[in-house]
């Protein structure tokens, strides 16, 4: 929850003392933040593998300069400016060379393709001691407010007013803040209205130095409105800098599944925000407390709104600890035991980054009556890109997307077709798993497989979705690093940029479908099909406002009068429970068997009203384990419900 003056000073209390050494205001650690000197030659090498990176792998590059236009101020077109860059080098010194770079990648509004700085700039990150946010007034007109305060770093403000929680902000450095806002367009990431709003505020409130340069000025001067008192009130506030004591600040995981890396759509900057926000507070972004589950990027609630029983999920990442296999079966596990009582549910995305997209894709299926449709992505069409799919270790991740590019390879396709990571029949392994209305609760800030999942959701037609903004962040891409590339291809193609520096790219596309069919999420994102802004009070409230709005829609909604009930567990051990699986259905008209994808049986059971019917089905002795999945059909055979049970 938000945290007032009040709360923030006890409990900085009982914070670690150790805590301090992390941190230090930027006017005493400015002089540190330098970059090392490069030599010609690994100037050069940086810049070739930027343009690598911008020229032969950067699918969106066409796209961006469409939807932008191209301005001096503003969005940049990246082939053009890096060779720029390359004519001009022999006059550009280090610190020149990172900022051109920057400048360069930031203009995308992409915040998949990334400029990382060379260490030991990359290690520090320089915060105000709060956070900014949009929100809208009575006549729905925007305007931004502190959001929160980082408690731990109030003692570095010793001699300024702090705001209050929910203050307004006037001006920022003497400049009307809308006008901030509209200048930090091109430099805070943001793709769209509602996300380049969120991204320029982002900007301005803290500068993580593995991919924006140490501000010109140690501290900052806004004005505020007290949204207690009504004055208005103006105060200077200082940088305070994390400093590379810990080591959150990596980009990736030397050790990780090579799979998926190559299923990674991840927004890299807020993911490493999240880990310096874990020490910097507590604020967990949910509108109540939660229980912690297994997984530590899952936990849930139950709440009661109108004398009805809501249940509320929270992903703040579609990060797994082992396999995708295990979230999700902990996740449908939570559905069909402790949240199967509930009349709604409420699955909040708001704020996360992103992860993997096969994660994101899979999950749908458990709200889903009918088979969920994975995503489409596609390559831009490029000698190099055929050439890592058909001739690295790359080609041995699907021969899918060795298929496309080689359909299009020597022709003047500017892209190739579409494709997918899995299979439908993959992407439904585990079958529905929730049977009452569910909301997708997102904001500007759900991101990369955020987009995936809250888009997908949309395209499969399974659930609403209620957006904080009217946009959900719009990464729309699969995104590799250099030192993926480096590692697994590495010569003639790669070669390891110098003080480990490092680059990420928008490599494949993706591409909606359903009622979306062709369009992109990059820039566009998702539209929230109904629209429940922040506000004064649900910054105050910390969102337990809009929470309770989105439940009564969802409660509103007529019920699904088709129900199904499964009187065995997800998994059945033949040897102690037999061989006979039974559910329990009403209002359902067929009911379809399938036995390991094959369909063995179609029982017009007509059950009608509340009474419910029994169906039983016996495994044949000749089937030692599969998966058994009913689904649940009306008259005109349009999909009701759907699960599935595993024997062994």
């Amino acid at each position: 929850m938000k945290r007032s003056i009040l709360a923030s000073t006890l409990a900085l209390v009982l914070s670690s003392s150790v805590f301090a050494n992390n941190y230090a205001l930027l006017s005493e650690v400015r002089d540190q933040i330098k970059s090392p000197e490069y030599t010609q030659q690994e100037k050069q090498l940086v810049v070739e593998q930027a343009r690598i990176f911008l020229e032969d792998l950067y699918v969106h590059q066409y796209a961006k300069d469409i939807y932008y236009g191209i301005s001096p101020t503003g969005h940049l077109n990246a082939v053009s400016e890096i060779y720029k860059v390359i004519d001009e080098l022999d006059t550009l010194d280090t610190d020149q060379l990172h900022a051109r770079l920057t400048k360069i990648f930031k203009a995308q509004r992409d915040l998949h393709l990334v400029y990382l700085h060379p260490q030991p700039v990359r290690s520090y990150a320089s915060y105000l001691p709060f956070e900014f946010d949009k929100t809208l007034d009575v006549f729905g007109h925007s305007e931004v407010r502190v959001s929160n305060l980082f408690e731990s770093l109030l003692p570095y403000v010793t001699d300024s007013r702090l705001p209050e929680v929910g203050d307004k902000v006037i001006s920022y450095n003497g400049e009307p803040i809308h006008k901030v806002v509209e200048d930090n367009l091109y430099v805070g990431y943001g793709s769209n209205e509602d996300a380049g709003f969120i991204r320029a505020l982002t900007t301005i409130t803290r500068k993580g130095h593995a991919v924006s340069l140490v501000p010109e000025r140690n501290d900052v001067t806004i004005e505020f409105l007290s949204h207690v008192t009504g004055e208005t009130y103006t105060t200077t506030i200082p940088w305070v800098t994390r400093l590379p004591a810990a080591a959150t600040n990596s980009t990736g995981n030397a050790n990780a599944n090579v799979a998926h890396l190559l299923e990674e759509s991840t927004n890299i900057e807020a993911a490493q925000h999240q880990l310096i926000k874990s020490e910097l507070d507590t604020d967990s972004g949910s509108p109540f407390v939660t229980n912690p589950t297994a997984d530590p990027q899952l936990s849930w609630a139950i709440r009661e709104v109108d004398g009805q029983q809501v249940g509320y999920i929270k992903l703040a990442r579609f990060r797994v600890v082992n396999e995708i296999d295990d979230a999700l079966k902990q996740l449908s596990e939570l559905l069909t035991d402790e949240l199967a009582q509930t009349d709604a549910l409420v699955f909040d995305v708001r704020n996360n980054p992103g992860g993997l997209i096969t994660y994101a894709d899979r999950l749908v299926q458990l709200f889903s009556a009918k088979p969920a449709v994975p995503t489409q992505l596609k390559f831009l069409n490029t000698q190099l890109n055929y050439d890592i799919l058909h001739k690295t270790v790359f080609s041995s991740f699907g021969p899918q997307w060795q298929k496309v590019l080689a359909d299009v390879n020597g022709t003047n396709a500017r892209y190739t077709d579409t494709t997918s990571y899995i299979t439908i029949a993959q992407n439904n392994e585990f079958g529905q798993s929730y049977y009452k209305p569910v909301g997708i609760w997102s904001d500007a800030r759900t991101y990369s497989s955020g987009d995936v999942f809250t888009c997908s959701i949309q395209d499969n037609g399974v659930a609403k979705v209620y957006g904080e903004h009217k946009r959900t962040g719009a990464g729309g891409a699969n995104v590799l690093r250099h030192s993926v590339f480096n590692r697994y291809i590495g010569a003639p193609y790669f070669e390891a940029l110098p003080y480990d520096q490092e680059m990420t790219v928008s490599w494949r596309q993706m591409v909606r479908h359903g009622h979306n069919k062709n369009a992109i999420i990059e820039d566009f994102g998702c539209v929230a099909d109904q629209h429940v802004p922040q506000t004064l009070e649900s910054i105050k409230d910390s969102s337990l406002g809009n929470f309770e709005t989105i439940a009564r829609d969802l409660l509103s909604e007529a019920p699904n009068t088709s129900t199904v009930r499964f009187l065995q567990s997800r998994e059945t051990d033949l040897n102690t429970s037999g061989r006979t699986l039974e559910i329990e259905v009403t209002n359902t008209e067929l009911v379809e068997i399938y036995l390991n994808d094959v369909k063995v049986d179609v029982v017009n059971i007509g059950a009608y009203g509340e009474a419910s019917k029994t169906i039983e089905y016996t495994i044949p002795a000749s089937a030692i384990e599969g998966k058994v999945r009913f689904i649940g059909l009306d008259g005109g055979k349009t999909p009701l419900w759907n699960g599935i049970r595993y024997f062994y």
